[in-house]
């Protein structure tokens, strides 16, 4: 899919109608993934924004902002050669990546080739601003493994009985950034990592990883997935006899689809919890309740609680203010300026917090370890925080 929303705005100067030549922001998401709910919850995030800044006059003095996206289906080589496309667009400022980590990974060679940023606005792997040291032209705003993995080591432990953790990764470069990560705090905690067990994405069994768990003495199960593959996990740990029900805390992957539909009554039978960044739950920031309203009438939920994919949404929406304020700095929508720009923003307020500053020409990532929490999914889809 490469869809085309064309903002025109028009100006009225003595009589005469000028159309202002859009300034474009690109997005490459899974679309196309049956179960995903993050494309259209990042694309729905942006485009609030957008509109938002359009309304207010657009950019550059009068210039509208516009999304393109396009659809990855979650292949890494189909990313790449979206990225490409996107960055060849002429007055393109910026393309913003999805949930998947893999795909992030596969184009930063040639972001740093074409030089147009790339933002990642879901995917978490250490790899996407880690890779490129200097001049770096990827960017997040995140969790990020380094301190998102950690978070989940942490709560695995307080939820153990005996600190004997069973972790469950994806074969991606999102589950080795995650395993590199755990093995790294298991080594300065008390957390015993009794068995590290690999998947494919699409494997539809997982009791050879199961049992592992079981035979290893874990008590519970440290969890890397998205919804596909996190769901049958959590079904079949709630087949189990009640006493061998080992509860999981999970990486933030599954949130980024139709996970209740997927595990039905099954959900309520498993002791899980699941990282966020955000919540718009009981959240008490200006832009987050303003923002909150919009998206349940667009997604015709009647809480906060039912918000399809919430940190796709809450993430893009900050991102693009935070390019809004970059192109306007910038004077320009050269991506060299553009990158420049993000390393020297002013203070801005988003929806998440007050970004002071979002990045510097040190730190390409806009989030920190202060915005972790963990959250509880119900079978109705609702993300309710733990307190």
């Amino acid at each position: 899919m490469n869809k085309i929303l064309t903002v025109i705005l028009l100006f009225f100067a003595a009589g005469t109608v000028i159309a202002a030549a859009p300034v474009y922001i690109g997005f490459d998401g899974g679309y196309g993934q049956k179960s995903d709910t993050s494309a259209k919850a990042i694309e729905l995030g942006a485009q609030i924004a957008i509109d938002e800044i359009n309304a207010r006059g657009g950019v550059l003095g009068g210039r509208p902002l516009a999304l393109l996206t396009m659809d990855n289906q979650g292949l890494t080589m189909r990313g790449r050669d979206n990225y490409v496309s996107l960055a060849k667009q002429q007055d393109l400022i910026a393309v913003l990546g999805g949930k998947h980590s893999p795909v992030i990974v596969e184009s930063i060679p040639d972001a740093q080739l074409m030089k147009v940023p790339y933002i990642s606005v879901w995917g978490s792997a250490n790899q996407i601003t880690d890779t490129i040291t200097s001049d770096s032209y990827m960017f997040r705003l995140s969790l990020k493994d380094e301190w998102g993995v950690a978070a989940l080591l942490a709560q695995a432990v307080n939820v153990s009985t005996n600190r004997k953790v069973c972790v469950l990764l994806p074969n991606t470069a999102w589950g080795r950034s995650g395993e590199r990560v755990l093995r790294e705090k298991a080594l300065g905690t008390k957390a015993n990592l009794t068995s590290v067990n690999w998947y494919n994405w699409g494997d539809k069994e997982f009791k050879t990883q199961l049992d592992a768990c079981t035979e290893s003495g874990a008590t519970v199960i440290l969890m890397i997935a998205n919804e596909p593959e996190g769901a049958q996990i959590v079904k079949e740990v709630a087949q189990k006899p009640q006493n061998q029900r080992l509860p999981i805390v999970a990486h933030w992957g599954i949130t980024g689809g139709d996970f209740a539909a997927l595990t039905g009554n099954d959900l309520n039978l498993v002791d899980l919890s699941v990282i966020q960044t955000f919540s718009f739950v009981n959240n008490t920031r200006p832009k987050a309740i303003s923002l909150s309203k919009k998206v349940m009438a667009a997604q015709g939920v009647k809480s906060p609680a039912l918000i399809h994919s919430p940190v796709g949404v809450v993430q893009a929406y900050d991102t693009v203010y935070l390019l809004a304020e970059a192109v306007n700095q910038a004077k320009s929508t050269q991506g060299v300026r553009i990158r420049n720009a993000l390393e020297h923003l002013s203070p801005y307020d988003g929806a998440i917090k007050r970004y002071a500053p979002a990045y510097t020409a040190a730190n390409h990532d806009a989030l920190d370890r202060r915005q972790v929490l963990f959250v509880r999914m119900k079978p109705d889809g609702a993300i309710i925080p733990i307190r």
